[in-house]
């Protein structure tokens, strides 16, 4: 589970409304704690999400799990 404010957070950092933010956020979380490393985090948010959406950013994708507690793999 992520902290609110995490949510928060991240709709400043990306433009987009707290409630678009939620999945994208909740996504990075869980695949980083399946041990999966921001390269993979970041080529799987693109697919999904496309290569110029915010939320597919590779410094998102790190920030996000900073934010979490998360260390970089």
């Amino acid at each position: 589970m992520v902290a609110q404010a995490i949510y928060h957070q991240a709709a400043r950092r990306t433009g987009y409304r707290y409630e678009l933010v939620i999945a994208p956020v909740e996504i990075i979380a869980r695949r980083h704690r399946e041990g999966q490393s921001v390269a993979q985090i970041t080529r799987y948010m693109q697919s999904q999400l496309g290569p110029d959406h915010q939320a597919a950013a590779r410094n998102f994708v790190e920030w996000v799990i900073t934010a979490t507690g998360g260390e970089r793999r």
